[in-house]
């Protein structure tokens, strides 16, 4: 009789699901080229800039 441990199909398995998952996040874009923090700059747009009242006690 072979001596086969079941917890080595389930490692292998999610061992094999993991290595999926890494591959498909690192085929993503990297956006590079995209502008950070502008749409939150009101300096940079020339606008008057906003007081908030604080919520609570």
């Amino acid at each position: 009789m072979p001596e086969t441990d079941p917890n080595a199909d389930t490692k292998a398995a999610f061992k094999a699901a993991l290595e999926r998952k890494q591959q498909n996040q690192h085929a993503g874009a990297d956006h590079t080229d995209a502008a950070r923090g502008t749409a939150k700059n009101t300096h940079a747009q020339g606008g008057k800039r906003q007081f908030r009242r604080k919520s609570g006690g």
